[in-house]
């Protein structure tokens, strides 16, 4: 069987697994336990400054996007929100990170015309194609996520960059887990 196949039949058995609310795969498919990432890439301990480089890359010049929306924190600080890390091969949350999803939830709750464009990374293993697919789906699962809280879907657009925009250059999994990550980049609706 190609590895395009078998990555499609992850994909199906994952979609499965999520619609029965059950984390229970096959031994080859399973994401790796929610190990937290190193030590400085935990995001309770993150700060300014402390952020993935080049995460508003999909905004033209002059800080506004295709849609309108203006860059909130030109600094490139994000306005300190946290970045979300998934297991290998999965757009599953895990339970670690939802307080950090809960901390963007209630952050924009009450700032109705604060936006998301939340970006999805991989690590390098897998076809570009596949991890394009991936890096969207692990966006759109943040964006589910946050509109379960209650904000409006209007507020969120997503973009994909597969492995094209590691975190970290290198290999091994210290390395892979922290580009296996949503980043939320704060924009100003029109």
């Amino acid at each position: 069987m190609s590895k395009f196949l078998l990555h499609c039949a992850g994909a199906a058995l994952l979609a499965l697994a999520v619609g029965c609310q059950s984390e229970k795969l096959s031994e080859d498919l399973s994401p790796v336990p929610p190990a937290s990432p190193d030590p400085a890439f935990n995001n309770t301990q993150l700060g300014p400054g402390s952020w993935v480089e080049g995460a508003t890359d999909g905004i033209a010049a002059g800080g506004v996007d295709a849609n309108g929306w203006r860059e909130a924190d030109p600094s490139g600080n994000r306005l300190g929100m946290p970045v979300i890390y998934f297991a290998y091969d999965s757009d599953l949350l895990v339970p670690s990170e939802t307080a950090n999803l809960d901390k963007i939830a209630a952050y924009m709750a009450d700032k109705p015309k604060l936006g998301l464009v939340i970006e999805g990374h991989c690590d390098q293993r897998g076809t570009d194609e596949y991890n394009r697919a991936l890096g969207e789906r692990r966006a759109n699962a943040i964006r589910a996520y946050l509109v379960g809280k209650g904000l409006s879907d209007s507020r969120f657009n997503t973009v994909s960059y597969g492995e094209d925009k590691p975190a970290v250059d290198g290999n091994g999994e210290s390395v892979w887990r922290q580009n296996r990550r949503g980043v939320p980049v704060p924009m100003i609706m029109p």
